[in-house]
């Protein structure tokens, strides 16, 4: 009852499960490697600055695996959770920087709040030389540069390691870290990444992580574009959503994004759990990219425009998905689609250089497409 399709490294498989097809699409990583750990911590006190999606899974994966930590976040909404697990909630930023004894986490909105803490707040003269601070923002790159620069003068290590991947990995601990700084920084504090994440990869020296992770989001952004119009394309054809979402899964136009963010277009919420606003920022910090390099982003710079318009009229909070809801509205065509109500995905990994995307609790009338008359 098996059937599998390869197209350019992703493998759609059909299985049996429970009583119930869930479609799964893996995707091969064996082209990525991994830095060889190299050093064991013991049981750290860390310091873990910021407590939202990014902070909070930083924070569990050290608790986990043994680890002290003592966190900060101006917004409290995690701290009970956070307290519950055993992490000790600080009453500034200063705090959570003084009270870590080798290693500082910061994961951050953006570049204006990594200044603050770390600058205005002072938290980077707290440190103690020989400390090391590991940023999970997504950030500009000239920033991270002067921002190293001023941690090596004080004689503290800085590895930019920005996330990658979505909320699902993030939940599973799957998530990947682009890494940046000096390589042996990092396989001495590789291990701790890894309580909360599963794939390393160095991508050079400070400032290229997060060059590379604001091209990914970029990136994304086009391919969410491209899915509400594509969408669009199909319904005004007269084809069944449900056999186009399938079709594309199984053909070389697939990408992670169309995968696991068309299913919000199809039941109107265009939420994957990361906001409108944060995806803006990256698109602009990669603009700036582009123009001070002198690349042209004609694709790309449309996709920024596309995704403003969304923010301006949606508003700043509302899920980065948006943009292909703006066309539904200016065509007055609706592209929700039965039996994703209730849908969800998960991430399994597979073997050891394979994720899987999981789908979830479609219901019988999007599953029963290829019965249609």
């Amino acid at each position: 009852m098996a059937s599998a399709v390869l197209r350019t490294g992703t493998v759609l498989k059909h299985v049996l499960q429970q009583s119930r097809l869930i479609q799964v699409a893996t995707y091969n990583l064996k082209s990525f490697t991994t830095s060889p750990v190299t050093s064991n911590l013991a049981s750290q006190h860390v310091g873990v600055i910021g407590g939202g999606n990014v902070g909070r899974a930083v924070a569990l994966g050290l608790i986990k695996h043994g680890h002290k930590v003592t966190m900060y976040d101006p917004n409290a909404a995690n701290k009970s959770e956070m307290e519950s697990h055993g992490a000790t909630w600080a009453t500034s930023s200063a705090e959570a920087g003084q009270a870590a004894d080798r290693v500082l986490f910061t994961a951050l909105p953006a570049p204006p709040e990594v200044r603050q803490v770390m600058e205005e707040d002072g938290v980077l003269d707290l440190l103690k030389p020989g400390s090391c601070w590991i940023d999970h923002t997504t950030t500009d790159h000239e920033e991270t540069m002067r921002l190293f620069a001023k941690a090596q003068a004080r004689g503290v290590d800085m590895l930019e390691c920005p996330l990658t991947g979505g909320m699902e990995l993030l939940k599973a601990g799957l998530m990947t870290v682009l890494v940046g700084g000096d390589k042996t920084v990092l396989n001495q504090y590789e291990p701790l990444i890894r309580s909360y994440t599963d794939t390393v990869l160095y991508m050079g020296p400070a400032g290229h992580a997060s060059i590379v992770k604001v091209i990914s989001n970029m990136l994304a952004g086009a391919h969410m574009v491209l899915t509400g119009e594509a969408a669009m394309m199909a319904k005004r054809n007269g084809v069944n959503l449900n056999a186009f979402w399938n079709g594309i899964r199984a053909s070389a136009g697939n990408s992670f994004v169309f995968e696991t963010e068309a299913p919000l277009m199809f039941n109107g919420t265009y939420h994957p759990g990361f906001a409108i606003k944060l995806h803006c920022k990256d698109l602009d910090l990669g603009r700036k990219l582009a123009f001070d390099t002198d690349v042209p982003i004609d694709l790309l710079s449309m996709t920024e425009q596309i995704y403003r318009r969304a923010m301006f009229r949606y508003g700043k909070d509302a899920g980065s998905s948006h943009p292909p809801k703006m066309l539904e509205e200016d065509l007055k065509v609706s592209l929700r689609t039965e039996g994703y109500d209730t849908w969800k995905y998960s991430i399994k990994k597979v073997e050891s250089d394979t994720i899987a995307v999981v789908h979830h609790d479609i219901g019988e009338e999007a599953k029963n497409w290829a019965d249609d008359s």
